[in-house]
């Protein structure tokens, strides 16, 4: 809970010409390696990153457990102390 309002800028990721090139030289050699077009290499890509993107959702929906875990303990010793000063 200590990094609430102090956490360092996360990185944008952006995608530039160079690795659009690269990406698209590395297609090229994956479709004539299994006798398939770009366009199939292309779309296995896209599946890959749709399983990347479910796993990230998964790691994050566990940081965010974990974190209201802490945050609702902190506000039950808070209300513990509130009622034992009553």
């Amino acid at each position: 809970m200590g990094t609430l309002g102090a956490q360092p800028r996360r990185p944008t990721c952006r995608i530039d010409e160079g690795d659009l090139d690269s990406f698209l030289s590395q297609a090229v050699k994956l479709a004539a390696k299994h006798s398939i077009g770009v366009e199939s290499v292309i779309e296995a890509r896209r599946v890959l990153e749709i399983g990347r993107a479910n796993d990230l959702q998964l790691i994050s929906g566990e940081y965010h457990d974990e974190h209201m875990g802490g945050f609702g303990d902190l506000l039950g010793r808070i209300a513990d102390a509130l009622e034992a000063r009553e």
